[in-house]
């Protein structure tokens, strides 16, 4: 029997994380078929900690450990090589899978096998809580926005991943690379339904994230755009959103509330790329009302679970 969904996990050490994330796969979505999806460590950690989990977890049939020799992100486009599925589905493995999530997806799998829509999840991120269809990429990207760039809520179908081809994958955002490839696609579904609980990191960092959201993931929007995949609209909508939103949430992550550690080098000029001149002092400003908008989130939550 052909496999319906590969779960694709890319992972770096935090062993404990990436465990709890197995267990919810494995015993709280445990009324799933092991012979209807597959669960794909991709490792690129050259002291392979997570192997650990591999010996704990390979009395799963359908469980595969990769060591990956690769340089940071792109980590997640070899995942996505391992995976023999009908439908490929990027997962962090900081992010735990709730109850029925596993079902769901591959249910998806077997109802859209057919048609192959480009399907996202965007985990009630964007307050709709509902599956959102649209019928051409232009309106899809407009209302998923910046968080097309998420990994957790990336998926491919596998026929349409192995004809890609050669392409140059931004060593960033590589999936976000890929999943630009698919703007041809003829239907599009944002499931914004919450089907994830994440791992709270304390003081997260490593990477440039200031300048990956200044620059690179700004670049992949602005060349489709140039491409004509996008409207001038949905591109400058997209941008607005990451300067209003999700800016302004990095900047108090990092300098007010110091939960995250992200290098922010060269921020202040990242900005005049692709933002307005008062871009910098608009992020400092909205940043300051971050409590608030943490408290709205944190009530909706409460009332949608």
């Amino acid at each position: 029997m052909a496999i319906l969904l590969s779960i694709c996990i890319p992972c770096y050490g935090r062993v404990e994380y990436v465990r709890k994330t197995l267990q919810s796969i494995y015993q709280d979505n445990s009324d799933v078929s092991l012979s209807d999806y597959e669960v794909v460590i991709s490792d690129n950690d050259p002291d392979c900690a997570i192997k650990i989990l591999a010996d704990e977890f390979n009395h799963y049939t359908n469980f595969k450990y990769f060591h990956t020799e690769c340089e940071g992100f792109m980590n997640s486009y070899y995942a996505l090589t391992y995976g023999n599925g009908d439908l490929l589905v990027l997962h962090n493995g900081q992010t735990r899978l709730k109850k029925g999530t596993l079902s769901l997806m591959v249910n998806d799998a077997k109802a859209y096998i057919t048609d192959k829509p480009l399907i996202f999840y965007t985990n009630g991120f964007l307050g709709k809580l509902r599956k959102s269809y649209f019928d051409n990429f232009d309106s899809y990207m407009f209302h998923l926005s910046y968080w097309s760039s998420w990994s957790d809520g990336f998926t491919i179908w596998k026929s349409n991943f192995d004809v890609i081809g050669n392409i140059t994958l931004n060593k960033l955002f590589p999936q976000t690379s890929l999943f630009l490839t698919q703007s041809k696609s003829k239907q599009f579904i944002i499931d914004d339904r919450s089907l994830f609980d994440g791992q709270r990191i304390l003081k997260r960092g490593g990477h440039n994230k200031f300048k990956a959201f200044t620059i690179e993931y700004p670049s992949l929007i602005d060349q489709c755009f140039q491409a004509k995949e996008i409207s001038h609209k949905c591109k400058e909508h997209i941008f607005w959103n990451i300067l209003s939103d999700f800016l302004p949430q990095l900047y108090f992550n990092k300098y007010i509330a110091r939960s995250e550690t992200f290098e922010a080098t060269g921020f202040k000029n990242n900005l005049k790329m692709y933002f307005p001149k008062y871009s910098y002092y608009l992020v400092i400003v909205l940043s300051l009302f971050q409590p608030l908008k943490i408290l709205k989130r944190r009530i909706f939550r409460s009332f949608t679970k």
